[in-house]
């Protein structure tokens, strides 16, 4: 632990506080992480003449990454700060770019200035790429910070060199993964244990903890007079429910379909309370399908979303030899290979770990 009389004293402290009110003794991991959080925060607001500068935060599931940002991001006293879900951040970007379905031109540069002017500390928080338009668009937003020296903090269950692990692309974010090791601090979060899936006696569940995993669909079902077509970026979707307070899908209806983590995040501001019913075993599906799956279990948590699942399969069988990334290369150490402490993929391991919260019924 860094001393108290260091200049991040007060923010290291802060964080201490913030656990013990939540109930959580950091292990000598997040101490590791906090320390250097506290260290960060101390040169807030930053010398942008000395270059850009933050900090990459990265580890398996469930080890406390996005809970340590979180308390720093509350502590640090800077004149403007912006907290960013990387899902809501291309949401956003999207909608910038293809107002009323026309792409606009300078619309990358205006919405990278939009996030960024005036601010002395950024934060995006689960920092991962899938594709090659993400990793495009986020390359953009990395130059653009580091010609504006904003100082970032970043969260992801990947290290840099994992990111975009598939090796048809993964050459396209190299410059990147490059921008990021040059000027951040890479630090590990690398216990052993999974905190989410930790019981605890004080179980006050909320938001989507407050969900289910069951076997049969809650009552009552949808009629078939319910059926309801939703628009969203100029597609059509089917539900079987959308009525005032309930948004009820079939997996097939919503994942293979061509949805987004945008149309999630867009759904999930008008509905809280979400059915997602037949869901199936992963391999069954296109692979497109799981890598939707896996998003909205992202955005449904992260949005804290009260969601009931209904499978005839447990989380653990749905997710059992669930898609894994085609990695460069041969090297064979689970960092590279992309596998989170559990031998999982990590994008599957993530979900698994926030399939966990969930109440088990039938």
């Amino acid at each position: 632990m860094i001393p108290f009389r260091s200049p991040g004293a007060r923010i290291r402290q802060s964080i201490a506080r913030a656990a013990d009110r939540a109930g959580h003794t950091l292990d000598s991991h997040q101490e590791a992480v906090a320390d250097a959080l506290a260290e960060f925060g101390a040169g807030l607001p930053a010398d942008r003449s000395a270059g850009w500068q933050g900090l990459y935060v990265w580890g398996a599931v469930g080890r406390g990454k996005t809970w340590l940002a979180d308390a720093f991001f509350d502590a640090v006293e800077v004149e403007s700060k912006r907290r960013v879900h990387f899902h809501s951040f291309y949401r956003q970007l999207q909608l910038d770019l293809y107002r009323n379905g026309i792409p606009q031109p300078g619309a990358i540069d205006t919405a990278i200035g939009e996030l960024v002017d005036g601010v002395d500390l950024l934060y995006f928080d689960e920092f991962h790429l899938h594709d090659a338009g993400d990793a495009t668009l986020a390359l953009r937003v990395l130059r653009d910070l580091e010609t504006r020296r904003v100082p970032l903090l970043a969260t992801s269950n990947y290290p840099p060199s994992g990111l975009l692990p598939d090796e048809m692309f993964h050459h396209l974010f190299e410059p990147g993964i490059d921008l990021i090791e040059r000027n951040l601090t890479v630090v590990a979060v690398d216990g052993a244990t999974d905190y989410r899936r930790v019981e605890r006696a004080d179980d006050r569940r909320h938001g989507f903890s407050q969900g289910s995993w069951q076997r049969s669909a809650p009552e009552p079902t949808p009629e078939p007079e319910e059926l309801q077509a939703l628009t969203s970026g100029g597609r059509t979707f089917t539900a079987r429910r959308a009525d005032a307070t309930q948004l009820w899908f079939t997996f097939a209806d919503l994942c293979e379909a061509p949805t987004s983590a945008g149309d999630y995040l867009s759904w999930a501001e008008r509905w809280n309370d979400w059915v997602i019913e037949a869901i199936p075993r992963l391999t069954t599906c296109s692979p497109q399908a799981r890598q939707r799956f896996l998003n909205l279990v992202d955005v449904l948590n992260d949005r804290g979303i009260r969601t009931t699942f209904v499978s005839d399969l447990t989380p653990e069988q749905v997710l059992e030899g669930g898609p894994k990334p085609t990695v460069r290369g041969a090297a064979a150490d689970r960092e590279e290979m992309g596998l989170g402490l559990d031998g999982l993929p990590i994008d599957v391991a993530r979900t698994a770990s926030r399939l966990a919260l969930l109440r088990r019924e039938g």
